[in-house]
Parts: structure tokens; sequence; C-alpha cells
């Protein structure tokens, strides 16, 4: 009897993600905001914030972490309309845009030296590809 290896593939996308789009928003993605506990299909709030040495972007909810930074409000969709503030304090362009930031995530941010987040904060890497 031959064994054939099946690789399976799910409809449901659990990648987690950030995406500052050519509209100049700001966009969670589902899979993000399940792993950092924000609601579904409801309006939240997140603090964001930009490591320039990592080219990171950083996020936390206002009630985890208390920043000097006001939280950007995300509308039912997850889209925020401000996203000119990160691309602004980022250093980046308009033809830049899209730009995508894979979640790294708060644990195995937490576990790296040289990623020193406080707990609670969330890390998203530059993807260029």
């Amino acid at each position: 009897m031959n064994c054939v290896v099946i690789n399976w593939i799910s409809a449901q996308s659990n990648d987690a993600y950030i995406t500052l789009d050519k509209q100049r928003r700001i966009y969670v993605s589902s899979g993000a905001r399940k792993i950092i506990g924000l609601p579904d299909k409801a309006p939240f709030y997140l603090t964001i914030g930009y490591d320039d040495e990592a080219n990171r972007l950083v996020c936390a909810k206002p009630e985890t972490v208390k920043a000097d930074a006001a939280p950007f409000k995300f509308d039912k969709r997850s889209y925020n309309k401000a996203a000119s503030k990160v691309i602004k304090a980022a250093g980046f362009k308009d033809e830049d845009l899209p730009l995508r930031f894979q979640m790294i995530g708060e644990e195995e941010a937490a576990k790296q030296p040289y990623m020193a987040y406080p707990s609670g904060v969330y890390a998203f890497d530059l993807n260029r590809s």
C-alpha cells in the first residue's frame, strides 16, 4: 500500500499583518486582531509606534501599554484613515506604498534581547517582497 502525503490548504487566513495602503490608511488583518485580542467587526483603538533601527511597526492596546501618544481609532472594518502620520514618522514616501508589516508577535519579541519591547507590545517586520 502506497503512502500519500497530502498538504491540506485552509480557506481561513491566519496571516497576521498591518498594511499601510495607497489610500493612506492603516489596516489590521483579522489574524493580527485575533492575536492582539481586538474585537471583530467593532471599532477599536491601538497605540502605534515605529522602531527606526529595526524597521518595525509596533503596537499595543492603549489600556495595556501607557505611551505618550494618542491612540489611533479604527473602524469596524479595521481601517484607520491617518496612515500619513505613521508614513511621515517612519520616513516613508507615497511611492513606497503599499507597505505590509508581518507580525513577529509579543512572545517572540520578548525573548529577543535586541527586541526588548515592553510586555503587551506587538512587533511587525517590514515585508519588502
